[in-house]
């Protein structure tokens, strides 16, 4: 009976086994192509992009077939913009549009790889690409590269070209829904190019002159101030000191304060150039607050859904009405000037 017992005890442990690891695989989950984009759309939404490239990577190791595979990839290289790999995103995109060069991605994939470019301050590759797209006249990202194309000559200090480019849009797409935004773009420029500047030179030969006084030139009050009370307590005692022939005194206080009087005369010019900049900067932001909506307009990035790809229509033109065909609403993405936070696609 013992014996009996003992064989019995590792069969019941056995049975229980197997049994138990049927069961679970009867209850496992059947992982499609559409499930594991379900997950690496999930990263995505999240903020959660390094992990979204992984899960959309696998997908295409194990769906090498699907015919979402392109979906995939344009997705891979969004991930890597948002997280601000732009040499990545760039190698990406460049390679869906290489691969599939009249496929639903292609133009899409053309403008971010040209926005990638100029992330990355490779402003001759990201004109080259933005031109190329701005040649697909009917194309719905033709009017989107002429705005983000303007906003580089500005990048490289050529407002002219930048207005150029504008009254090319306007001339182009007198119907475009951002029109008015790039009426205002326009003005802006204008007031760009007309805005007031500091010499820096006048700046550092006023302070030469009266320490301090560059300083108040270029808008710094308080600066100014302090360098005038500073520089002014060194120069009365080393004036003060030779007079009464305390020439050692002289010395030391001269030579302690010379580098305070050349100082304030190179930060006077310093501050000059600051105050150009940032009036600069200032229109600068205004100019694109009144482009964003253009050159990164929600509604633009294509998305499959049930197998098809749906693309907006194209933007009418003054010539030529024709567009890309479209059939649903588009998968939001954040507007390019704030692509690091955690916004979904």
């Amino acid at each position: 009976m013992t014996i009996f017992r003992s064989i019995r005890l590792p069969a019941i442990i056995l049975f229980l086994t197997f049994s138990s690891r049927f069961c679970f695989a009867e209850q496992g989950i059947l992982l499609t192509d559409d499930l594991q984009l379900r997950v690496a759309d999930s990263f995505m939404e999240q903020g959660e992009y390094y992990r979204a490239v992984t899960e959309y990577k696998r997908f295409a190791i194990l769906f090498p077939d699907s015919p979402k595979g392109e979906y995939a990839l344009f997705r891979i290289g969004i991930a890597y913009y948002l997280g601000e790999e732009y040499g990545d995103a760039v190698r990406s995109f460049e390679k869906l549009a290489a691969m599939s060069p009249a496929g639903p991605y292609n133009l899409s994939s053309r403008y971010f790889a040209a926005l990638g470019l100029w992330k990355k301050k490779d402003h001759a590759g990201a004109v080259a690409a933005f031109e190329h797209i701005a040649l697909s006249i009917s194309s719905p990202f033709a009017p989107k590269a002429l705005a983000a194309w303007s906003l580089l000559e500005l990048d490289r200090d050529d407002p002219s070209a930048a207005a150029t480019l504008l009254q090319r849009f306007m001339t182009d797409y007198p119907d475009h829904p951002g029109i008015a935004q790039v009426g205002n773009a326009c003005s802006l420029l204008a007031q760009y190019e007309d805005l007031p500047q500091k010499s820096e030179v006048l700046a550092g030969i006023l302070s030469a002159i009266l320490p301090g006084a560059g300083y108040v030139y270029a808008g710094r009050y308080g600066d100014g101030l302090t360098s005038f009370l500073v520089n002014g307590l060194f120069i009365a005692g080393t004036v003060t000191a030779v007079n009464n022939d305390w020439l050692p005194a002289a010395g030391i206080s001269g030579g302690i304060g010379l580098p305070f009087y050349l100082g304030n005369i190179y930060g006077s010019a310093n501050a000059a150039k600051k105050w150009n900049r940032s009036i600069k900067s200032e229109m600068r932001g205004r100019i694109d607050e009144a482009l964003a909506d253009i050159v990164a307009e929600k509604d633009f990035l294509p998305k499959i859904s049930s197998g098809e790809t749906l693309l907006p229509s194209a933007p009418a033109r003054h010539e030529n009405n024709e567009g890309v065909p479209g059939s649903g609403p588009a998968r939001p993405f954040p507007c390019f000037t704030n692509m690091t936070g955690s916004d979904s696609i």
